[in-house]
């Protein structure tokens, strides 16, 4: 199907960022009064649009021996205007000798028969079976609103339709998975021929994703579903949060979600990844081999407890926070 590349090049995203969902258009109106009003809309988007000219933030650097890494919290959606980072940053990666991101998606392959068998049901049961009427008729208005066909996708699981939500998100915002920090890192990391040393892999995210009760999947796709016509404007949010360096903010936004959505969700998302990740960070200080690390990943991971950092500061680390 067509939207199975695209999912695959979303899903890395969806895990570290909080996707909600985007708004439509009339194309009804009559073209002289539509172009003034496109002119009033750029207008008023221009006075009002976040300021993402900022530095960006969330850095800290772990020691034992002769061996540093520094450990970056990301936003895996961005905007041009993010670049360059704070200097603290650049000089934080242009020092590492080794790039430890979540998963390197410069060589990301995903078999769509491999994402198929994750993506649907695996007997009679349908998406119009597990969500409520309301939700469904939700649904099926935002994909015909965006040229989609919900009868297309009453094989698939909640999980996987709410990556296609988010997607749908993603492009009606100001941000974009091209322009995020990972891939920023990534690009100049080739370029500068970094080793680079992924810390999960697509194979691990999609599980996450895809083992998720249903009564958890459900309530992620409704939340998506009640949320859309403010997604794009709550992901330009959590963009300008996390550019302008407001941890508290940002925190708040992500931690609302997974309130809402259950403690499942904050625990296969969030905490068991930190404790997985962490310990991984852990092997690598204890080898102590003398290089210098750049870990990047998303800013949830480093600041929502069981943090990344607080992990190996419980481990027994000096964590010293330079951004």
């Amino acid at each position: 199907m067509n939207d199975m590349s695209k999912f695959t090049s979303l899903i890395y995203f969806l895990l570290g960022t909080v996707l909600l969902a985007g708004c439509a258009s009339n194309n009804d109106v009559p073209l002289e009064k539509e172009e003034l009003n496109q002119q009033s809309i750029t207008k008023k988007v221009r006075e009002t649009a976040p300021d993402y000219d900022a530095d960006g933030g969330f850095l800290w650097k772990v020691t034992n021996g002769e061996t540093t890494i520094y450990v970056q919290g990301t936003s895996h959606l961005g905007h041009e205007d993010f670049y360059p980072l704070a200097a603290e940053i650049e000089e934080a990666y242009e020092s590492s000798d080794v790039v430890l991101p979540e998963v390197n998606m410069l060589e990301v392959k995903v078999e769509e028969e491999e994402m198929n068998k994750l993506a649907m049901f695996k007997d009679a049961t349908t998406l119009k079976g597990v969500l409520s009427e309301k939700s469904y008729a939700g649904l099926s208005d935002i994909f015909e609103e965006n040229d989609m066909a919900i009868e297309d996708y009453n094989s698939f699981q909640p999980w996987f339709v709410e990556s296609l939500l988010s997607q749908i998100s993603v492009k009606k915002s100001d941000l974009a998975p091209e322009q995020g920090v990972d891939l920023y890192f990534l690009k100049r990391s080739l370029v500068d021929k970094k080793d680079i040393v992924e810390l999960e892999s697509v194979e691990m995210q999609n599980k996450v994703l895809s083992n998720f009760s249903m009564d958890t999947q459900v309530r992620m796709l409704e939340s998506s579903i009640n949320a859309h016509d403010e997604a794009a404007a709550s992901l330009n949010r959590l963009g300008y949060n996390w550019i302008q360096g407001k941890e508290d903010a940002f925190t708040d936004q992500v931690s609302e979600s997974f309130r809402e959505i259950g403690e499942e969700y904050k625990r296969e998302m969030n905490d068991t990844r930190n404790i997985n990740m962490a310990n991984k960070l852990d092997e690598i200080l204890k080898k102590d081999d003398g290089q210098t690390y750049f870990a990047m990943i998303g800013s949830a991971h480093v600041l929502i407890k069981p943090s990344v950092p607080g992990e190996l500061e419980d481990k027994g680390y000096n964590i010293e926070r330079i951004y």
